[in-house]
């Protein structure tokens, strides 16, 4: 059997198994995102033959897509019934329409639509991998290798990518990774991104992994060309020098999440999802610093300013009279005769890497409290790893030696020399300088909030600028994954696994 029909079978394998599914109803909080719980690891490939397979979906709940050949020889055909409804060539546009229960396809030298109950397969004649010449598809402007499965999800369309999870890679790792980085960096991001796609296989009935950043970015073949120059591509060299190589932490496949930048610290999963794995843990990332030279500083330390109203109203609490943060552990504990898991912090400890967990908000009409990586979404940050100035506060030193910050509409300051002074909290001049038998006020804005910051992204497992600092230091793909999913303990808990998927 030759490698061409042998893909093919894999597909048409797949196709049967996708339409047992049908009606399968949807599982609850099953979607893959790769800043969401936990799940149960699934879709491992052993005892299989061949390269694992992926079900990426592009497009979900869309009322109509359209799609055509760039290139290769392709069929479409309805699955449910095994009718040939063409052979698509490059250049035509083929539209598909959900009505009711049934699709609608419309293509080039057809005289009326016809109605189908799908899934609608575009099938690649060589599953669209491993040649110079693919078999590519166009979805929304972007080409893809592999083949394209259309089909109805609740009275909507489901846009999938079938392929195998080595072309997969060529889309993704440049597109998480960025242009620039070194082979050994490229590489560390090639054997966390098919572990986490591997890993997520099975935790949706419908698809394996999605195409953004909820998921990991997926460019498709477009995105893979993005990387190449005079017929080299060292994202497609990454990902084939590592080819099969999965991340296993105790014998069981790793769930690798990943991060742009982690601040100088990455964080363990429970203070930030409130999920617990013992590869997913806080460890120093002395790379990512490597940013601040880059075309990203922002991604190692950054500022953001509010205006305390505007905030305010985004949040609904009014005008913001305070923010408190807090910076607890999170203890996760599973009953073990129920199941249940509890999610509680401590209080008293700090984070690993000092990220918040804990931000109340509290305004002239309201109060609200977010917890651990919610935050960053509600307060519109790129990470947890900061500290508040809230503007208009002025803050004193208790017995104890710690903060407060003084409320009311003004306070009366006493120099050493007994002298007073009268400041007004909403004034702005809130700074108190000692100078000789005299007091001085320094104008601070009252009416702004400043977050200052370091990192980009939850922070948990492998930081991409941190890999790429430490491949330019010179550290091989493997030290890098040793770091960000075993903090470099070189135990033998996490093993580099060849050859996932076959026999």
């Amino acid at each position: 059997m030759t490698v061409h029909h042998f893909c093919r079978s894999l597909l048409l394998c797949l196709f049967a198994l996708l339409f047992a599914c049908l009606g399968a109803p949807r599982q609850a909080g099953a979607t893959t995102t790769a800043t969401g719980g936990s799940g149960n690891t699934a879709g491992s490939a052993a005892g299989t033959t061949g390269i694992p397979i992926l079900r990426v979906a592009l497009d979900e709940g869309v009322p109509g897509a359209s799609f055509s050949v760039a290139q290769g020889s392709y069929t479409l055909t309805d699955e449910s019934t095994g009718v040939s409804l063409g052979t698509p060539t490059p250049g035509g546009t083929w539209t598909i329409t959900a009505t009711g229960t049934t699709m609608q396809v419309q293509g080039p030298g057809q005289n009326s639509t016809q109605s189908y109950g799908g899934p609608i397969a575009l099938q690649a004649a060589s599953g669209g991998s491993g040649s110079d010449q693919p078999d590519l598809f166009c979805y929304n402007g972007v080409q893809y290798r592999g083949s394209l499965v259309i089909q109805m999800l609740n009275d909507n369309l489901l846009v999938l990518n079938v392929l195998d999870v080595e072309s997969y890679l060529y889309g993704v790792v440049g597109e998480e990774m960025g242009g620039g980085a070194p082979s050994e960096a490229y590489c560390a991001q090639a054997v966390a991104s098919r572990s986490y796609a591997l890993a997520m296989r099975g935790l949706s009935p419908w698809y394996d992994v999605g195409s953004d950043t909820g998921a990991q970015v997926y460019g498709g073949y477009t995105g893979e060309q993005e990387f190449a120059s005079n017929g080299d591509n060292p994202v497609v060299d990454a990902v084939q020098s590592t080819s099969g190589q999965v991340l296993e932490y105790a014998g069981a496949l790793v769930k690798a999440y990943f991060h742009a930048n982690a601040g100088g610290y990455t964080e363990d999963a429970e203070n930030v999802w409130g999920i617990s794995e013992p590869y997913l843990k806080g460890v120093q990332s002395t790379g990512d610093a490597y940013a601040q030279n880059s075309w990203a500083p922002s991604s190692y330390a950054w500022t953001k300013t509010c205006d305390r109203s505007d905030l305010g109203a985004q949040l609904g609490v009014g005008e913001i009279q305070d923010i408190q943060v807090s910076r607890n552990r999170t203890q996760v504990t599973t009953d073990p005769a129920t199941g249940s898991t509890t999610v509680q912090f401590i209080p008293g400890t700090t984070t690993v890497s000092g990220r918040v967990t804990q931000v109340t908000v509290v305004g002239a009409s309201g109060t609200e409290t977010y917890d651990r990586d919610n935050i960053r979404q509600a307060l519109g940050l790129k990470s947890t790893l900061f500290d508040v100035d809230v503007g208009g506060q002025l803050e004193a030193l208790d017995a104890q030696g710690q903060t407060d910050v003084l409320s009311g509409d003004e306070v009366c300051v006493q120099g050493q020399d007994g002298s007073q002074q009268t400041v007004s909290l909403g004034s702005g001049s809130l700074y108190i300088i000692g100078s000789g038998n005299r007091l001085v006020t320094q104008s601070a804005s009252s009416d702004e909030i400043t977050f200052s910051g370091h990192g980009d992204g939850h922070g948990v497992g492998m930081s991409q600028w941190g890999a790429i600092g430490m491949a330019e230091n010179g550290d091989s793909y493997q030290t890098i994954l040793e770091l960000y999913y075993d903090q470099g303990k070189n135990d033998g808990n996490l093993q580099i696994v060849s050859n996932y998927g076959n026999v």
